[in-house]
């Protein structure tokens, strides 16, 4: 069986255990994944060509195969390979291209490399797409020796790494690889300051004569039930955007990003999605929602959250919460029951002991109103912020009920969508 046959049944059967294994192990996992700092990239004989390039056996080549243009036997300009590359965070990126050449003589460019981010979203891009650097003849120290070059580029929260190697045709050209490493990252300040953050319209007011409620489309969503919660609002509106989570971005389709949508929603309902999702100058947009009078539903579970790096974000210090860092969810020795504090849930039937299996340990911060717990471990609080109100849900829908408990898991226990309408619809 050939290397790279093994390599994608290993992919698949890591792909199969993720989709079985629902633990906040495994998200933790696949985050420390995603954000490895570098990725090497070596030629084999599987590398995409251009139509210069070819794949040849060259000892001197880290894996024993280069990318070559002869221009004998392919003349003129004209791209060798293209690579793109994902894991890179917000920051400093560079890229190392290893390349030798023939004639080490000429003054000229013998090579051209393409150092960019594609669909970057710094508002001041240094290295725009599309824009090739020169190598020249005399850069090489040696005729036939391979010789590392590298460049920086800054990368925003959007975007991701696209290289390529395009030969001049004046010699012999070898390429056997790249790598690309994180050399900084940018604070979530320093993103800000480098994007462009849009103009909230002078005047804007909330549009909604009737409670609209939107609502992230993350993992689990159905089970939280918020749809069901609004039904009980009776001419209430409820949307949803999905969570799509990709190497190129994580993002959220049909979320409201524009002002005027934004502030034509009573609440929004963050549910189990990662800040990057709704971007830093997104959550920038939510601060000012709250300020003004809206509400946002801020939903635990396995990628939100610590998790999701929520409390990095503008949000972070409005949270009712103080949420450790780098992940919350924990399994109690037994399930929790729910409880209410003070007279907001009160007409709901407690006495069917609703539990959950796993929470997201944190800390009540002064000022904050408790809305539900279990003994003194918090799990469903609010903050006021200007007129409006976060609400944050340290419960999580995670594991299997225990038949052995008494009781029913909180997102089965028939007044759980009850006690979330009274959530959205409270002033």
């Amino acid at each position: 069986m050939s290397a790279r046959i093994r390599r994608v049944i290993i992919l698949l059967v890591a792909g199969l255990l993720s989709m079985v294994s629902l633990t906040a192990e495994v998200a933790k996992t696949a985050a420390t994944i995603f954000n490895t700092p570098g990725e090497e990239v070596l030629v084999t004989p599987q590398t995409l060509i251009m139509e210069k390039g070819q794949v040849v056996k060259d000892p001197a080549a880290r894996s024993g195969w280069a990318l070559m243009s002869d221009p004998a036997h392919a003349p003129g300009k004209g791209c060798v390979s293209f690579w793109y590359t994902y894991k890179q965070d917000p920051g400093k990126v560079r890229i190392t291209y290893r390349l030798k050449v023939a004639d080490n003589t000429d003054p000229r460019p013998v090579a051209l490399v393409q150092v960019c981010i594609w669909e970057n979203d710094l508002k001041r891009d240094p290295n725009p797409a599309n824009v090739e650097t020169p190598i020249r003849g005399t850069d090489f120290r040696t005729a036939n020796s391979y010789q590392d070059f590298s460049f920086e580029v800054a990368k925003g929260e959007a975007g991701y790494g696209g290289w390529g190697v395009t030969t001049t045709g004046i010699t012999q050209l070898w390429c056997d690889g790249i790598n690309v490493t994180q050399v900084s990252r940018f604070t979530p300040l320093e993103i800000l300051a480098l994007v462009h953050v849009p103009e909230k319209p002078a005047e804007l007011k909330f549009a909604p004569l009737v409670p609209r409620i939107h609502e992230t489309d993350g993992l689990f969503m159905a089970a939280w039930r918020f749809a069901d919660a609004v039904k009980l609002l009776g001419t209430a509106e409820w949307t949803h955007s999905h969570l799509s989570v990709h190497p190129q971005h994580t993002t959220l389709t049909d979320y409201p990003r524009k002002w005027q949508e934004l502030y034509g929603y009573s609440t929004v309902v963050l549910n189990n999605v990662p800040a990057k999702a709704v971007s830093l100058t997104g959550c920038l947009m939510l601060k000012q929602y709250l300020e003004d009078g809206g509400c946002v539903v801020l939903v635990g579970d396995t990628h939100s959250l610590a998790q999701g790096q929520w409390a990095e974000t503008a949000l972070g210090p409005l949270l009712p919460v103080t949420l450790p860092v780098p992940s919350d969810l924990v399994r109690p020795s037994r399930p929790l029951l729910l409880a209410p504090c003070g007279t907001l849930f009160a007409d709901l039937q407690w006495n069917a002991q609703p539990y959950t299996m796993y929470y997201h340990a944190a800390t009540l911060r002064p000022g904050a109103r408790l809305l539900c717990a279990s003994g003194d471990i918090p799990l469903i609080a609010e903050q006021a912020v200007g007129r409006g109100r976060l609400i944050v849900c340290l419960l999580s829908v995670m594991g299997e009920p225990n038949a052995k408990f008494p009781g029913v898991p909180f997102w089965q226990w028939a007044d759980w969508p009850k006690l979330l309408a009274q959530i959205i619809k409270q002033p």
